[in-house]
């Protein structure tokens, strides 16, 4: 049981630096519609768009089958981002310049004994909502200050 709990620690702490070094060139959680096109290209990946009533959905399919969709408002900011895939180290790029904050939260997760699990973590103006296990992860994050009027938090799944 033991080495287990350590196994434990050894993911969540390298899910930390991943989540602290993570400085890939994608279309990212505030950032802009521009790059989008650019991360599609550089990820060899198929990308759709579909327009809802006030924002678009950018989705990104993988060769490696992770979707990647990027909530767009009609100014062009990526206001929200969710990830579905098998590297949890592919979904921490979308966190662009909040991924230093999310990361030192996640290192106060449970007092830093954090072993597995869910992470819901709310700070002022972002959310992020992670759950997984060894390949096959979920990650929600959206910006609350940002989300166009009219939009549920519940649509941006």
């Amino acid at each position: 049981m033991e080495s287990i709990a350590g196994w434990y620690k050894v993911i969540c702490r390298a899910s930390v630096v991943v989540l602290l070094l993570s400085l890939s060139a994608m279309a990212e959680l505030g950032g802009t519609e521009s790059s989008i096109r650019a991360d599609q290209q550089r990820l060899n990946a198929t990308r759709t768009v579909t327009q809802a009533r006030a924002y678009a959905v950018h989705e990104i399919h993988t060769p490696n089958n992770s979707v990647i969709r990027e909530f767009v408002a009609p100014g062009g900011k990526v206001f929200a981002v969710t990830y579905r895939g098998q590297l949890v180290g592919e979904s921490n790029a979308l966190l662009g310049s909040y991924s230093a904050q999310i990361g030192q939260a996640m290192k106060t997760v449970h007092n830093g004994k954090h072993r597995g699990g869910p992470v819901n973590i709310q700070l002022p103006g972002i959310v992020y909502q992670a759950t997984g296990h060894m390949r096959a992860y979920t990650v929600h994050a959206y910006l609350s200050h940002s989300l166009p009027q009219g939009v549920a938090v519940e649509d941006l799944r």
